[in-house]
């Protein structure tokens, strides 16, 4: 009876196979590394969109704020040029409590003063709920109709998706 020697040059199954478990863990946790990757991309893209989102709709509602008070105050609004604001004017630098306009908040304004205070506290809303965002009123006259246009304008904020000016034009 002859004696095989073990570990000259024999290719049992056990040999062959040797190392193959520790290579597909090793695949599969490439495979789940790049899963997890994947979903976190996809997890910031969504925050950037809904960043965006978000800031576009408190401007839509901050200009549609501001066309309800030139509404309010219609009688000046049709006939006068005191519901007018450029991008820089009447800025605010920060957002703090003892900045806030409330000169007409006793009722006691006249329709020139309140149309004041209306942009001021639009002005101020505007530094407070969209920081480094700028807004602008204008209006033109056309057969005897009044159209307003409040455009409310953004820094860029590095977003990929980039925000566009909201312009809202109301009649009087």
């Amino acid at each position: 009876m002859r004696l095989k020697n073990v570990h000259s040059g024999d290719k049992s199954p056990e040999k062959k196979n040797r190392g193959a478990g520790l290579i597909e863990v090793l695949i599969s946790l490439l495979v789940i590394t790049i899963g997890i990757l994947g979903m976190a991309g996809v997890h910031s893209s969504s925050l950037q969109y809904n960043q965006s989102a978000y800031v576009q709709s408190q401007a839509t509602f901050l200009a549609t704020d501001m066309l309800d008070r030139i509404q309010a105050n219609s009688s000046l609004a049709r006939s006068g040029n005191s519901y007018q604001a450029g991008l820089n004017d009447l800025e605010y630098s920060q957002c703090i409590d003892s900045g806030y306009p409330n000169s007409c908040e006793a009722g006691s304004c006249t329709p020139q003063e309140m149309a004041v205070y209306d942009i001021l506290q639009w002005k101020f809303q505007l530094t407070c709920q969209i920081p480094g965002s700028k807004g602008s009123i204008s209006y033109q006259d056309s057969d005897g109709v009044r159209t307003y246009i409040i455009r409310l304008s953004f820094p860029d904020m590095g977003n990929r998706a980039p925000l566009s000016d909201v312009v809202l034009r109301g009649i009087l």
